[in-house]
């Protein structure tokens, strides 16, 4: 698990520090430095995966800027030569790593980079040099990619270290997008089980309508109850219902007298719902004529529960396309599947997540007085520097103070009247 970011000179945050719980979210106002807080992690993700190229910070959903706006650039303030990230772990576990670009090497490079395991140094480079486990290295390395990367299979690295390593090299930030998920254009996967955007969608939900089938064969153990596991997909899978309108989906061949003409593909596979409401012999709507709401709702399904999803993700504007009852809904189920992987110990589910959303709704799901569940308000300072402040109750506050300081409202109806700031750009609040 990721326990804290620290991030200098990264875009728009020019120092901040954050600790995490499990469920993390970003609210704020638009422009605020939302998407440059995950995208740190990503940055850091791709460095402990394949390396800091384009074509790597691009697998990990972070926008591709030219090496040099990734650093910060204020007003009077000097343009800086690097940007700094460093992250910290379960298992005393800590990593860092900066980065370096100029006008002449217009790509992002290692300038420095270290790890540490209680207390002791896992690995190093410098200007000095570069070992691992107290052996130095000779070998020149490549400047794109982390030494995690380069001796993680010449080294007896301990299990801890590569467990934590491995989940955030996993990291991607989602940002499901409507012609994706309608098929109505068609894009790579970079990691299973889907794309970034909701590429290869009907091949994600044949392997997850195969999953579930295979826990509901296995549903139940002694006396009858449920396993862990047919609860937890079951749970991701029952929130393509919520709409009210869907009864079954499938993917299977296109029909050609169901195929609309916007669709990008004739051949292979599509996502077909089954309408409640419409006649027998036209019930069957192809993901092109189909909710988008729905859609967004079956991307996350397969997101939660997928067997080969990454146990730590971002969702960039989770509420898309979802009215704010379902935004809390998903919320809520999302918070109960990550809830159960841990505590069950599961191998599907998410154990990390990092959410930004536009909608007061999305915070009506959580409960501010669980450590696992934080709310960040990122706003920019009247310097431009981005700032994330955590959203909870006051020291030793009893939840019947809290709802007797704000009159019972819900915390949606506390961002409306205005009262956290930062979220509207408000200075004055009563948290």
């Amino acid at each position: 698990m990721l326990r804290k970011i620290k991030i200098d000179r990264f875009k728009s945050v020019r120092d901040a520090e954050l600790e995490f719980g499990r469920v993390n979210l970003f609210i704020g106002g638009n422009g605020a430095g939302k998407s440059n807080l995950l995208e740190a992690i990503g940055v850091m993700a791709a460095a402990l995966n394949r390396g800091i190229s384009d074509t790597e910070l691009s697998r990990k959903g972070v926008r591709l800027t030219p090496a040099a706006l990734m650093k910060s650039a204020f007003k009077n303030f000097d343009l800086p030569k690097t940007l700094r990230l460093e992250a910290y772990f379960s298992d005393d576990i800590n990593y860092a790593l900066e980065l370096s670009s100029g006008e002449k090497n217009t790509v992002l490079s290692f300038l420095t980079e270290k790890a540490y395991h209680n207390g002791n140094k896992i690995f190093g480079r410098s200007g000095a040099g570069h070992n691992v486990l107290g052996n130095r290295i000779t070998r020149k390395l490549d400047k794109q990619r982390s030494i995690w990367d380069q001796t993680r299979t010449a080294f007896d690295f301990h299990p801890e270290i590569q467990e934590n390593f491995d989940a955030l090299s996993r990291f991607a930030i989602y940002a499901p997008q409507t012609e994706f998920l309608r098929e109505i254009r068609s894009g790579l996967i970079s990691d299973p089980p889907i794309g970034l955007h909701g590429e290869g969608l009907s091949i994600a939900v044949s392997s997850f309508i195969a999953q579930y089938s295979n826990a509901y064969a296995k549903r139940y153990k002694e006396k009858g109850v449920p396993t862990e596991k047919y609860k937890q997909i079951k749970e991701a899978l029952d929130l393509l219902w919520l709409p009210g309108w869907a009864t079954a989906v499938k993917a299977g061949s296109i029909d050609p007298l169901l195929k609309s003409p916007g669709m990008a593909s004739s051949e292979g596979q599509i996502v077909y719902f089954t309408d409640k409401y419409m006649h027998e012999r036209r019930r069957s709507l192809s993901a092109y004529d189909s909710s988008e709401g729905t859609l967004f709702l079956l991307f996350m399904s397969i997101l939660l529960c997928h067997e080969e999803s990454p146990p730590i993700f971002s969702i960039d504007n989770v509420d898309n396309a979802l009215n704010p009852a379902l935004t809390r809904k998903l919320l809520e189920a999302m918070i109960s599947i990550l809830k159960r992987r841990i505590q069950s110990d599961l191998e599907i589910g998410p154990r990390q997540v990092f959410l930004t959303s536009h909608n007061p709704s999305s915070l009506d799901a959580f409960d501010l007085f669980d450590d696992d569940q934080r709310v960040f308000v990122v706003s920019r300072s009247d310097k431009g520097f981005t700032t994330a402040n955590r959203l909870k109750p006051r020291a030793g506050w009893t939840r019947d103070e809290w709802t007797r300081a704000f009159k019972g409202k819900k915390m949606s109806q506390l961002w409306i009247d205005g009262e956290i700031q930062g979220a509207f750009g408000i200075q004055e609040t009563k948290l």
